[in-house]
């Protein structure tokens, strides 16, 4: 659906699995223009894609779904086994939780509005005709999955504004208990382990595969979300400083901001998502 008038239009992350194929809108007007990738959020299972329009698209204004009561009204539009421009209604079944991460959950929002596949990435709609949600999938066979429409705010308003990137690959694990006991208080049980890079200027090697990535500026690695929010204000070029563990020992060092390549040479280097 369009998100902004300037052609951001947010669906589900496993609608579009791959950013560089032919994707295209298709608008009720009978438009259709290339739209491509801008950014995933494949735990929320949301993508942010953009077109290029030469003038403002319609959009639906976004409601608060904090305001959702269990048994309210909702309303579901999309393509349900490929029938086109289909609205289900049901009720409001439950708000609840998912655990992404050791610290990061998400709300969603249960109803029994009927979905299937041709749904997902669609609005769900509440009795003022505003979004309060993204249709995503159906859970128990029942109860359909949507994303919150105030999920989808904060995740739009946290997304990087400049593409500088540490250019690795990063897999979460559990944090081994031997570094564990070099490292103050504060830190969890978890760090980021360094799985690929980004070729780079030999003289800038200072993150090397399978180092732990501890903190960032002096500041402790909650996870992913940590690293994408400290260098939203960066630009390449810029450096920052890390604290890694390497070989059993705890580092400290330097490492120059990447501008982000083009999507087939990530494909080329990485096997885990970019940051």
């Amino acid at each position: 659906m369009v998100w902004q008038a300037d052609g951001q239009i947010i669906t589900n992350n496993h609608v579009v699995p791959r950013d560089g194929a032919d994707i295209q809108i298709h608008f009720t007007d009978g438009r259709t223009l290339p739209a491509r990738v801008l950014h995933r959020q494949p735990q929320f299972d949301l993508a942010l894609l953009k077109v290029d329009s030469t003038e403002p698209l319609p959009t639906l204004p976004a409601g608060d779904s904090a305001s959702l009561r269990v048994g309210e009204w909702v309303f579901a539009i999309g393509h349900p086994w490929g029938q086109r421009w289909t609205v289900t209604a049901g009720v409001v079944s439950t708000m609840s939780t998912r655990q992404v991460e050791p610290e990061v959950s998400i709300p969603y929002i249960k109803s029994d509005v009927r979905l299937a596949p041709g749904n997902s990435g669609g609005p769900l709609l509440n009795a003022d005709g505003e979004v309060v949600g993204i249709n995503a999938m159906i859970f128990g066979g029942d109860l359909s999955v949507s994303i919150p429409s105030n999920v989808v705010s904060a995740w739009l308003k946290d997304l990087p504004k400049s593409q500088a990137i540490l250019g690795v690959g990063l897999q979460q694990i559990e944090l081994p208990a031997a570094i564990k006991q070099q490292l103050s208080s504060g830190h969890g049980d978890n760090a980021l382990l360094v799985v690929s890079l980004i070729e780079r200027p030999t003289d800038q090697q200072s993150i090397l595969l399978g180092d732990l990535l501890l903190e960032l500026e002096g500041q402790p690695i909650a996870g992913v979300h940590t690293i994408r929010q400290h260098l939203a204000s960066k630009a390449p070029g810029q450096s920052v400083t890390l604290t890694i563990a390497r070989a059993g020992t705890i580092q400290t060092l330097t490492t120059i901001l990447l501008p982000k390549p083009r999507q087939d040479l990530l494909d080329t280097y990485l096997i885990y998502p970019l940051d």
